[in-house]
């Protein structure tokens, strides 16, 4: 029983312990079981420094799990934000059927898990309603924290200018 757990233990990525042990905000509230298998519902994929992960414009149909590494947020060449392991990307696109308004690039070496709407859809539907609930109070959550961290740049950067301008 013991060697079959350490097989299986050094089967998993670490990045899937990881998560397991801290899940990220987007599963956060999930049982154990529930994170697992949510997090079997994405594709690995790997992408070099420079690589663009989502272009601008492209149609929403999925989102990302930054598993490992870093991306960056940009739009018309101005650098939004940088995102680490464990930040979700693209989270309203089981609401969302519009185009994308920012591109991802990877700053470093990355590992993103991609979900697809169909799929996470399916998930959901074999699950009781609460979990769904969870996952929506998790993506408002997300949200808000977004609008604050806007709102903060906002101010600072209206403050920069009234300084720079000596109003």
């Amino acid at each position: 029983m013991t060697e079959n757990n350490n097989v299986q233990s050094n089967s998993t990525p670490d990045y899937i312990r990881f998560f397991l042990k801290e899940p990220p905000l987007i599963l956060k509230n999930f049982h154990h079981e529930d994170v697992m298998e949510f997090l079997k519902c994405g594709e690995k994929q790997h992408f070099l420094q420079d690589d663009v992960i989502v272009r601008e414009g492209d149609y929403v149909n999925s989102a990302y799990l930054v598993a490992e590494g870093k991306v960056a947020i940009w739009q018309e060449n101005i650098q939004l934000a940088t995102l680490s392991t464990g930040t979700f990307l693209g989270e309203t696109f089981l609401f969302s059927k519009n185009n994308r308004v920012a591109k991802v690039v990877s700053v470093e070496e990355s590992t993103l898990l991609r979900f697809e709407r169909h799929d996470i859809l399916n998930f959901f539907r074999r699950k009781p309603e609460k979990l769904f609930n969870i996952f929506t109070r998790n993506i408002i959550e997300i949200q808000q924290a977004k609008i604050s961290n806007m709102n903060v740049q906002l101010f600072n950067l209206k403050k920069r200018l009234l300084k720079d301008n000596g109003w």
